[in-house]
């Protein structure tokens, strides 16, 4: 709802509410650059949900390893180069916390973990910087898309130089869609980020490259700010907070822009999601893939 040009759709948001669920898995799949900083949030709200979920399971998920270049803006050390990225990081809070992560030095795949069924809720944490990585978090979200209320959800952060967005769903299913808010004030169904955003599946000019370019190789050539990466982390960490623990998340996408310090929102309406399936927001079309 709009007055006089202000907004006040968050007024009329509706509560994200996933499936009710005993046991939790969180998958961050990428390491680097958002990933890097994300698992420390990962890490933390995990051992905070061992209070609520009777069993929870964390994976990280990345094939790379920690070179010089990536001390730059990356959250690892010069005693970690030379070791894979997900293990390194496991590794880390594993020791500090006493956590029980799974590292897997792999690009993630569908298959690559054991089938959730319906009593595990399971959050896909996407930090990947390109096309090809992001079908296949895409293609885990379609392969659930049949079941009402799926427990996989999608939240998806990628971010350019000084720009970047968030973005949560969980279907690819008009029909669950249009069911999203039959039961008042709640909703149960929100569109999978490559609905919103299906540019976030079409590779680059740099994906096509005969050697595709490393995250960090393409910092040098084009410097993203020191901050965008925990940045993005930092938002996506209070999506993952409220969609799993406090359970008061009422927004389904976030746009932001360093240069103007500008952070905007897209409320969960029925008519903020409409809109956002039919006029992708201007400014989400300046976000790079590079992580």
């Amino acid at each position: 709802m709009t007055t006089l040009g202000l907004d006040l759709s968050h007024a009329f948001a509706r509560l994200i509410m996933p499936r009710r669920c005993p046991s939790l898995r969180l998958i961050q799949v990428g390491c680097g650059g958002i990933g890097g900083m994300l698992a420390l949030h990962t890490a933390r709200l995990a051992r905070e949900s061992q209070r609520r979920y009777d069993s929870v399971e964390v994976f990280f998920i990345d094939p790379d390893t920690v070179e010089e270049k990536n001390l730059r803006r990356q959250n690892f050390c010069h005693a970690e180069i030379g070791h894979n990225k997900a293990e390194t990081l496991a590794y880390r809070l594993n020791a500090a916390w006493g956590l029980n992560i799974t590292a897997i030095p792999k690009r993630f795949t569908p298959d690559l973990i054991p089938s959730a069924g319906r009593d595990i809720l399971t959050i896909l944490l996407g930090c990947v910087d390109n096309a090809a990585a992001r079908k296949q978090l895409h293609r885990a979200i379609q392969r659930e898309s049949h079941h009402d209320a799926s427990p996989v959800w999608w939240l998806d952060g990628g971010n350019g130089t000084v720009q970047g967005q968030i973005l949560l769903g969980n279907t690819v299913s008009s029909e669950l869609l249009n069911s999203s808010f039959v039961l008042e004030g709640i909703c149960k169904n929100l569109p999978s980020p490559a609905m919103l955003h299906p540019e976030l599946l079409i590779p680059k000019p740099d994906e096509q490259l005969p050697r595709k370019r490393s995250c960090a190789e393409l910092a040098l050539l084009d410097p993203q700010s020191l901050t965008i990466n925990s940045i993005i982390a930092s938002h996506m960490s209070d999506y993952l907070l409220r969609l799993i623990l406090t359970g008061d998340l009422r927004r389904f996408a976030t746009y932001i822009d360093m240069t103007t310090g500008s952070v905007r929102s897209l409320s969960c309406t029925p008519e903020q999601i409409q809109q956002a399936l039919t006029h992708q927001p201007a400014q989400s079309r300046k976000q790079s893939l590079v992580d």
